[in-house]
């Protein structure tokens, strides 16, 4: 019994110092880097390849999810359309393809990771 009873207080003290090693409320660094390219009025082709960069310069020394996603918004309405994903943000640029999409001045990307991150409104010229 006593065996037993020394064995529970161990692994109770030993899960509580798990607990208290890694804090839920920890405070975190949530990066938000502004889109470079494209830019406000960039004319972009379907079809053709880019390279979207973004600013380095306000990096934190850690980084929340540094693994990036960059996906294509039409107007205000952000949408599945994934163009880049996998990719590090520390890079500072990823490649993209423009889709065949309708020609239209009110594009924008959103560099998604610690947070999303909309570019400013481009054009793409695509089918008419």
């Amino acid at each position: 019994m006593k065996f037993t009873t020394a064995l529970a207080t161990l692994a109770f003290a030993a899960a509580s110092s798990l607990v208290n090693a890694a804090p839920a409320n920890e405070a975190r660094d949530v990066w938000d880097p502004k889109v470079l390219f494209p830019t406000t009025g960039s004319v972009l082709q379907s079809g053709q390849a880019y390279t979207v960069t973004w600013d380095l310069s306000q990096k934190p020394a850690e980084i929340t999810n540094p693994i990036g996603t960059i996906t294509l918004n039409f107007g205000n309405f952000g949408s599945p359309l994934i163009l880049a994903r996998g990719f590090e943000l520390t890079d500072g640029q990823a490649e993209i393809t423009i889709p065949e999409v309708y020609t239209e001045s009110d594009y924008s990307i959103t560099l998604w990771g610690d947070s999303g991150n909309w570019s400013g409104q481009f054009e793409i010229q695509g089918v008419n």
